[in-house]
């Protein structure tokens, strides 16, 4: 019997648990089914209104000399004078003497050779007047040659000052007062500062709004610690090749003067890194977006309706300002400006 009872008891205890699962199953109150309302995307758009837009182009550059000079010795000696102005920086005048060596020998050589068309040519006047032939001609030689030595003396005594050819910034000076130098020793660099170059590069796709040079407008900016400075220039050429290495075309930009005050608010100094703003020319009945508004190559979505059209376009130029579109939209057309994550023909959106 006691067996029976304990076979039963487990039975009893999972037919009680059963029936209280379904009276609470069955006790529970019905949930209402409400709909799950999926919220509509907010976009900007931006309204067509196409225009004749002007085109700057932007590009990054160093400034440099146009022209840079390697002083070299022409005659030998030790240096016997240095300007105080020949020093790394600062800006000479054209004719301004920066160096001179010892000119003694060069001195004694231009006397001597004097010496010597004296007596070539008393020699040429004797052979004349006794109608020597042989020696007229043997005379007239040595007069000539007399003469070339006192070129070529004349000429050495005028390299012993080493004086600056143009108006330029002394870059280096490798020799020092006292020091012997021979004919063809280096004495520095000079960088002409009547003119200052910068060469930009600039992609093939933006070169095309600049091959008018006479008329494409140059402004140079540059950072510093009292604010941002502003140079005038002028494209003075486009080069007529791709740069192996950054595939651009390199554009030529001019400053004349650009250490004079009396043209410019601050002195251009070479070396100097800068932006560049090229004014080129107009793209007629053309629009700027903002470049959010492309997707791909040449796809903008247009607002219509309520819904997303997916549309092509012909992008003329996409550069930091936006994208510049001459096709495929139509005054008055509302174009999507926010990037949504998923974004497709027919979407349902609101503007903002």
């Amino acid at each position: 019997m006691s067996r029976l009872i304990s076979l039963i008891r487990p039975l009893a205890i999972l037919a009680v648990a059963l029936l209280l699962a379904v009276v609470m199953v069955k006790s529970r109150p019905q949930l209402e089914a409400k709909s799950a309302d999926i919220p509509v995307p907010l976009v900007s758009v931006q309204t067509v209104a196409t225009a004749e837009l002007p085109v700057t182009v932007v590009a990054y550059g160093n400034v440099t000399a146009w022209r840079q000079l390697e002083l070299t010795a022409q005659v030998g000696g030790r240096v016997l004078w240095q300007s105080p102005r020949f020093e790394p920086g600062v800006v000479v005048e054209a004719g301004e003497p920066l160096l001179r060596i010892d000119a003694t020998d060069y001195e004694l050589a231009l006397a001597e050779a004097r010496q010597a068309l004296s007596s070539a040519q008393l020699s040429l006047a004797d052979a004349k007047s006794l109608r020597q032939a042989a020696r007229v001609e043997e005379a007239e030689a040595s007069v000539a040659a007399a003469e070339a030595r006192i070129v070529r003396a004349r000429r050495d005594l005028k390299n012993t000052e080493i004086i600056a050819p143009y108006r330029a910034v002394i870059d280096e000076q490798t020799v020092e007062f006292g020091q012997f130098i021979s004919v063809g020793t280096r004495l520095g660099r000079i960088l002409g500062a009547d003119r200052a170059e910068v060469r930009l590069p600039v992609p093939p796709q933006d070169v095309r709004f600049i091959q008018d040079v006479d008329a494409a407008g140059v402004t140079l900016f540059s950072e510093s610690p009292g604010g941002t400075l502003s140079w005038e220039g002028r494209v003075s050429r486009i080069e007529a090749r791709i740069d192996s290495q950054t595939r651009s075309f390199p554009v030529l930009v001019t400053v004349d003067n650009p250490l004079d005050l009396e043209q410019h608010v601050a002195p251009m100094r070479f070396g100097l890194f800068v932006r560049a703003e090229i004014t080129g020319g107009t793209v007629p009945e053309a629009i700027l977006l903002p470049q959010s508004a492309l997707h791909g190559e040449n796809d903008v979505f247009v607002f219509a309706d309520g819904v997303l059209q997916r549309r092509s376009v012909t992008v003329a130029r996409v550069s930091a300002e936006g994208v510049l579109i001459t096709a495929g939209l139509a005054d008055g057309e509302q174009v999507v400006t926010t990037r949504l994550e998923l974004m497709f023909e027919g979407m349902a959106v609101t503007d903002v």
